[in-house]
């Protein structure tokens, strides 16, 4: 057993705060979504680039891969050029720059965990796939697509409801049985629901009904915060359209 798991934030004095803030959300997904039997620390720095510390190239982002398992590992991340790029690109774009070369180095960490040789185009293609879930819940169209159905929730009173920020009512949907088996377990006021089943076309159906309700669907929730994604029945309509003619 090794002494300490999980993935930890920590961030220089002079990282820009809404890169802070976007690393620590991003964190909290990564935990609920995958698994750190090492610890790995992730160190934002101010810098424009740091040096590897092998080669002494200058890089985003870097790995530290130890050479025994019980030594923990850690990642820097450079956030330097964080104004240039929401100049060049905007807020989003800039932030999704900084998330991808994380989650590009997590999936070194990744390899190292497995004990496989670091491969770039994996790390590349890889991190694009889990910033792009984090966004836009990729996942979840993937499974249903897959799958041709869904799940949610239910007690005698019928599926719950919840409300946003915005004070607009959701309603949870998975593209899987076991995430919303995970999160009655979770979450303490679901542990009297029970998951059922919906098949791809009772769902668009649905889908439409709650488009004229003004009810916003809740994506792959998890974790006992409920961390997932947002979005209009309308999105999801569209995005299963997508998804669909791209086959």
């Amino acid at each position: 057993m090794y002494p300490r798991s999980g993935l930890r934030i920590r961030s220089e004095k002079g990282v820009n705060e809404n890169v802070r803030q976007a690393c620590l959300d991003f964190a909290v997904w990564l935990r609920l979504n995958m698994d750190f039997p090492i610890r790995v620390v992730v160190y934002l720095k101010k810098d424009y680039q740091i040096k590897t510390i092998d080669t002494k190239e200058l890089v985003s982002a870097t790995f530290f891969a130890p050479f025994e398992k019980s030594v923990e590992p850690y990642i820097r991340v450079a956030t330097g050029d964080f104004e240039e790029l929401v100049s060049e690109t905007g807020d989003e774009n800039a932030i999704f720059a900084i998330l991808n070369s994380m989650a590009h180095e997590i999936t070194h960490y990744q390899q190292w965990i497995e004990d496989r040789e670091f491969e770039e185009d994996e790390a590349e293609n890889n991190s694009t796939k889990i910033v792009e879930d984090y966004y836009y819940g990729d996942s979840f169209f993937e499974e249903l697509e897959k799958q041709q159905k869904v799940w949610t929730i239910e007690n005698e009173q019928g599926v719950p409801t919840a409300t946003n920020m915005d004070g607009q009512s959701l309603l949870p949907f998975w593209s899987s049985k076991p995430g919303a088996v995970k999160i009655i377990a979770s979450v303490q006021v679901y542990r009297e629901y029970k998951p059922i089943e919906i098949l791809l076309d009772d769902f668009l159906n649905w889908l439409k009904e709650l488009e004229d309700d003004g009810i916003i669907i809740g994506i792959n929730w998890r974790g006992k915060h409920m961390i997932g994604h947002e979005m209009k029945p309308n999105e999801i309509i569209d995005q299963i359209k997508t998804s669909s003619k791209a086959l």
